[in-house]
């Protein structure tokens, strides 16, 4: 049988596609900063019934981890740039061996998924 524990969360933040406007101009307005409640779901593997990765302490260390260098203020709203749901997948894989997928979504209606 194969094993996987599941975190889920969101978090106010901002981010911008300087693209966007060159590439796509019906949606240039995308080229701006603006606001998204990204929605994150991240996927870690486990080995047994018992948890080997407790999933509370796991969203806490990803939370930490995007608080740590993506907050700009103390109002824990996050601050991307330019980076896409994609980077910002690729990103939390990255800091994270144990996970093997990342959701990252736009007010849980539009994201990506990256897999290792």
């Amino acid at each position: 049988m194969k094993y996987s524990v599941v975190v889920t969360f969101s978090f106010e933040g901002f981010h911008n596609w300087p693209k966007a406007k060159d590439i796509f101009p019906e949606v240039a307005f995308l080229s701006d900063r603006h606001r998204h409640m990204f929605g994150f779901r991240c996927y870690a593997h486990v080995t047994h019934t018992d948890r080997d990765k407790e999933f509370i302490l796991l969203r806490r260390e990803i939370q930490n981890e995007l608080l740590l260098n993506f907050e700009k203020t103390t109002t824990n709203v996050l601050e991307f740039g330019p980076m896409s749901c994609e980077a910002i997948g690729e990103y939390l894989l990255e800091q994270f061996p144990e996970l093997y997928k990342v959701e990252v979504w736009e007010d849980w209606e539009n994201g990506a998924i990256i897999e290792r």
